[in-house]
């Protein structure tokens, strides 16, 4: 059975769970080389998880063989306390305080909230690096004839996290490899070290192809410190960037910015700085004849809401995305993100002929806990009758008890460009023994009507 990886959508508790991960590691270093593997099974991470989950409302993954089981004092108040310190209750963090004093607790709880004091200290503005002119962060280019493998929310450090990394190394060679974001639990620099580039290390050794990684909400939890260490041991010049070759382009957006106050989470629609959505609207203006294929970590449209409006209402469409691509959105081929950990090949919505949602990279996720049908109430977008619908017969599979995990590879082809999305069932993610994929959940190709080579260097940032 695959060990559970419980996540919640909350800064202070996804830090919290951060730091006593990172004193578990400390604790038992000879297992899982500080990976989550071992200490998701701790007693003390499993009680974290449910106070963690209590606090935050959570509707992800829950403990598979105790899920009725509520999370004990002790994990509760460090909890409260942790939450306390994150909002600068100081009141409330002396009262607490002294209630561990006298509570019998394993040490393990002490020495985690030693380890979020530190980590607080670091939590400040996201990083996040500008652009100085239209030219910046345009990557060396791609062949006419590459293999591209899409993966997000893949960031766990796992075993079948590696195992998928592993069938994608395997069996397809890709020269790039582009995850949309979430490194777990909330992206500090030991996780992007332990849980993304040293199992990229220990897959591909000292051959890797180009990486890149978007920011998600959860890289954004702890500051800007680790996601910076990300992207220099990628050498990626910022968390936007263009990877192109004479025929495609593929713009990677970051969303993950204004995805970390805590305070707004109920209401979070992610945006854009303007100044990077200019940048990229300059890139699909003057492709110079190339196909566009956009990246990011948050959905343009969802079944299960984008967020809530003024009102309260729950949205299918994110309209501060939807006012900044909607004049380029003709000129886009597909449109890939992450975030929610499932696999929606998306029916034309909303202006966007291919919206596709893979966030199922490797967080578990119960079969009955999965959304699949548009959510009660939600709000649907400008102009559309109803809620984004899926395309018959993509939806994914399961084990009658987790979903599969997902990824997409993307063979571009002078001008064609073909997308097949691939599962692999959980029993089979066993890192080093590896099968085949079987066929596809989907394939869709596109074709430029007219060859790209042709318009080389006709526009500006060409």
């Amino acid at each position: 059975m695959s060990k559970v990886l419980v996540t919640v959508r909350h800064p202070a508790l996804s830090l919290w769970q951060s730091c006593l991960h990172r004193v578990l590691s400390r604790s038992q270093p000879s297992r899982d080389a500080g990976g989550l593997a071992s200490s998701v099974e701790h007693p003390v991470m499993k009680d974290a998880c449910h106070a963690a989950r209590e606090h935050a409302g959570s509707h992800e993954v829950e403990p598979l063989l105790t899920r009725r089981r509520r999370a004990s004092a002790c994990a509760r108040l460090c909890a409260r306390l942790a939450l306390a310190r994150f909002h600068g209750d100081h009141d409330e963090v002396q009262r607490l305080t002294s209630e561990l004093r006298f509570a019998s607790c394993d040490p393990l709880w002490v020495e985690s909230l030693v380890e979020y004091e530190r980590a607080l200290l670091l939590h400040r503005t996201p990083f996040y690096r500008r652009h100085a002119s239209p030219g910046d962060f345009i990557l060396p280019e791609l062949p006419d004839e590459a293999t591209v493998a899409l993966l997000s929310d893949w960031g766990t450090g796992m075993p079948d996290a590696r195992a998928l990394l592993e069938q994608i190394s395997t069996c397809f060679q890709p020269d790039a490899i582009l995850h949309l974001g979430d490194i777990y639990y909330s992206g500090t620099p030991h996780e992007v070290r332990a849980h993304f580039l040293d199992v990229f290390a220990d897959v591909f050794g000292a051959r890797w192809p180009r990486v890149l990684s978007l920011a998600g909400n959860h890289d954004r939890y702890s500051g800007g410190e680790g996601y910076r260490v990300l992207l220099e041991g990628l050498g990626q010049p910022a968390s936007y960037f263009c990877l192109r070759n004479r025929y495609w382009q593929l713009l990677g957006m970051d969303t993950g910015l204004h995805d970390f106050n805590p305070r707004a989470l109920a209401n979070t629609l992610t945006l854009l700085e303007d100044s990077e959505v200019d940048w990229l609207v300059d890139k699909v203006r003057h492709a110079g004849g190339r196909g566009t294929v956009l990246l990011s970590h948050h959905p343009y449209f969802s079944l299960a809401s984008v967020g809530h409006d003024a009102q309260g209402r729950k949205l299918a469409l994110n309209p501060r995305l939807e006012r900044a691509f909607a004049p380029i959105l003709g000129d886009v081929s597909f449109w890939f993100w992450g975030h929610e950990h499932n696999v929606h090949i998306y029916e034309p919505y909303a202006g966007l002929a291919r919206g596709r949602c893979i966030g199922a990279g490797a967080v578990p996720v119960l079969l009955h806990e999965q959304r699949n049908d548009p959510l009660p109430g939600l709000v649907p977008a400008p102009g559309e009758s109803g809620p984004p619908r899926r395309v018959p017969g993509t939806r994914l599979g399961n084990d009658g008890l987790l979903d599969h995990h997902a990824y997409a590879i993307l063979s571009l082809r002078g001008p064609r460009l073909t997308t097949r999305y691939f599962q692999m069932e959980n029993r089979l993610l066993v890192p080093g023994h590896v099968p085949p994929p079987g066929p596809p959940l989907h394939e869709e190709t596109v074709t430029l009507s007219a060859p790209a080579c042709r318009y080389r260097g006709a526009f500006p940032g060409s």
